[in-house]
């Protein structure tokens, strides 16, 4: 305070010593000129004690006059300074809120801007311009945003400038609104699906321009989306369990009535080959309604520690006559011990299901990798793709092709019961569904990836189990019947 004093008060103050000089000088100079014009002094520079009466008297009325303007000048520059701390605190808490507010708007998520009348934009926070693809707000400040970031439908279509709510509320033709189904377009030229809200900025009851707050909300629609799929799977799921049962049913009495009518022809000897096609399609009946039962998660499973290493080595074998010659198969095992606890045999249909599903999608060859990890989530890992499973360390078996890929509005459906790309008559489209299912049923999850023109990866995740749940693989045989009968081995 003291120091804006002074910095009001001495340069006023020296002005008016420089002044009061300067007054004395004159003044001096021009009585001695009257003086001398008079004959009162011989010559102006004659010193007498007239001219020294004289210049005392100047001397003093004016140092009085000067003493005057400092006395007033001082309570002058006290309230000029008291002025300019009171517009230097209005000056720094104006900024300070200004900072607060910015602060506020660029610490949210949502993307914030406001248009004037004729929608050109004077605000933008952080996210708001993050979202659309710009480097800092400032970027965005008097450019009009409909043609910015609105200007077309989904479809790529054009948005009419008439028809866009948040450009018309800038001129206050309709009232504040809340839009959910609509798209915003990015710097580079991609769209994303926004919820957004708009409201008119008034000032003395008359709109002159429209704030906006908007959000991505890709990330919902995706799990409003996986939600869906999950509900169907189950509907579809329940409703497939209560067929198969029935039609299961159904097959066990055309199945008993059949072999009692081919007892009764072999007693007779009367070969009967209609009777040995009905039990083939009774067979064939029993497995559909078994992959329809694993993929409602009603199948009968009896889950042992294995290691799954070791069982994709013993498949090896038989998953090699399921492929042609111009198909090479490769293993990708992980040198760690993947203890998991499940049903061996569904396991191996899933390994087999899967492999020959890679073969079908290569009828020029190419190569299938077979490989197992293991791999750890927590619950940042358990997004996007992989939301809802739980957090634990999972073993994961991979089969890989160098196929065709599968395209995207496709792979959204690949696991739905029926569902199938292949001709009349060679698919049922229950392999994947029977996969999920049966994954599904022992607490597990299938991953699809895939890119068009390049081929497929699926990952089938299956919670580890502890070492010690392994049955020993050293003992023999007759070890091993004494210890069922209770007896110990070394007796």
């Amino acid at each position: 305070m003291f120091s804006l004093f002074l910095g009001r008060f001495l340069p006023l103050a020296l002005f008016t010593l420089l002044a009061g000089g300067a007054i004395f000088l004159l003044e001096h100079r021009s009585h001695l000129d009257l003086l001398y014009k008079f004959g009162k002094i011989q010559s102006i520079d004659e010193e007498s004690p007239l001219t020294t009466a004289l210049e005392q008297h100047q001397f003093i009325t004016i140092a009085s006059v000067t003493l005057l303007a400092l006395v007033i000048a001082a309570p002058i520059a006290w309230l000029r300074t008291v002025r300019q701390r009171d517009d230097l605190i209005a000056e720094h808490q104006n900024r300070e809120n200004l900072r607060s507010i910015k602060l506020l708007l660029d610490s949210t998520i949502e993307g914030i801007y406001g248009t004037d009348a004729e929608g050109r934009c004077i605000l933008a926070n952080r996210s708001c311009a993050r979202l659309l693809g710009y480097d800092s707000p400032e970027q965005l400040l008097g450019k009009e945003m409909h043609s910015l970031m609105h200007h077309s439908y989904a479809d790529g279509s054009l948005y009419p400038l008439e028809k866009c709510c948040a450009h018309r509320m800038s001129a206050g033709v309709i009232p504040p609104m809340l839009v959910t189904d609509e798209v915003f377009w990015r710097q580079d030229g991609s769209s994303f699906p926004v919820s957004y809200s708009a409201h008119p900025i008034q000032e003395d009851g008359r709109n002159i321009g429209m704030v906006c707050t908007f959000v991505d909300i890709s990330e919902r629609r995706q799990l409003e989306d996986q939600l869906r799929h999950a509900q169907k799977m189950e509907a579809v799921g329940q409703l497939a369990g209560g067929i198969a049962h029935d039609f299961n049913n159904i097959l066990q009495i055309i199945s008993g009535n059949t072999q009692i009518l081919q007892f009764e022809h072999n007693s007779q000897n009367a070969e009967q080959p209609q009777l040995q096609e009905i039990l083939k399609a009774v067979e064939r009946g029993t497995l559909l309604t078994r992959s329809m039962l694993a993929f409602s998660r009603k199948q009968t499973i009896n889950p042992t520690p294995f290691e799954l290493n070791q069982m994709v080595q013993d498949s090896l074998l038989l998953a090699q006559k399921l492929l042609t010659k111009e198909i090479t198969l490769q293993l990708e095992l992980t040198e760690a011990a993947l203890v998991i606890t499940a049903d061996e045999i569904l396991l191996q249909q899933v390994l087999f299901n899967l492999i020959t599903n890679a073969r079908d999608a290569m009828p020029n060859g190419g190569i299938i990798t077979v490989a197992t990890a293991e791999q750890s989530l927590d619950e940042n890992n358990c997004t996007g793709s992989l939301q809802g499973c739980l957090p634990g360390t999972y073993a994961v078996l991979l089969v890989r092709d160098t196929g065709q890929g599968i395209p995207e509005e496709i792979r959204q459906k690949i696991f739905e019961p029926f569902f199938t790309t292949k001709e009349v008559g060679k698919g049922t489209g229950l392999g994947l569904s029977m996969i999920y299912g049966t994954i599904k049923q022992h607490g597990g999850f299938v991953q699809a990836e895939s890119t068009e023109g390049v081929g497929s990866c699926f990952s089938v995740f299956l919670p580890t189990s502890a070492a010690s749940l392994m049955p020993d693989q050293n003992r023999t045989s007759e070890e091993k019947e004494d210890s069922s009968r209770g007896k110990d081995p070394a007796n």
